[in-house]
């Protein structure tokens, strides 16, 4: 039973994503929240008539969470916490579940804020010596030598 259950939410979830997102996006203002939202109607309408409730909500929410973007860049990590965030207000996702994909958004944040400042200072240490950032004597200036 427990495999024909994950194999029907599989093939529910996977028509869900695999059609296209509406021109006529859903009632929220964030793109990327839209497509999740889209994803998890598709998944409840996707499944046949007679179907229990139980069952198509289950399918929707894992179509709501595989269409969620994922957490690399700045950008995604923006529409990863907007779609958690509106998955939760319309009860996608409980509170619980909610609040560990948001602390992995905040991981993912922190760890990409810390590559980025690893970057920018062996930028830095690797900077080609110019007038303008090589150390000089306390005594003259650029400005200031008389020529």
């Amino acid at each position: 039973m427990a495999e024909s259950t994950a194999a029907y939410m599989q093939q529910i979830v996977m028509q869900a994503l695999s059609e296209p997102d509406s021109p006529q996006p859903p009632d929220t203002s964030i793109p990327a929240a839209a497509h999740c939202l889209q994803a998890y109607t598709r998944a409840l309408q996707a499944g046949p008539k007679g179907e229990s409730q139980y069952r198509l909500e289950r399918a929707a929410k894992a179509a709501y969470r595989s269409a969620m973007p994922p957490l690399s860049g700045s950008r995604n990590i923006r529409d990863f916490v907007a779609c958690v965030a509106h998955a939760m207000a319309i009860d996608a996702i409980d509170g619980r579940g909610g609040a560990k994909l948001l602390y992995a958004a905040q991981v993912a944040n922190a760890a990409q804020n810390t590559q980025r400042r690893i970057k920018a200072k062996s930028n830095a240490i690797t900077a080609p010596q110019t007038l303008q950032n090589q150390q000089l004597p306390n005594t003259e200036s650029p400005l200031t030598q008389t020529q």
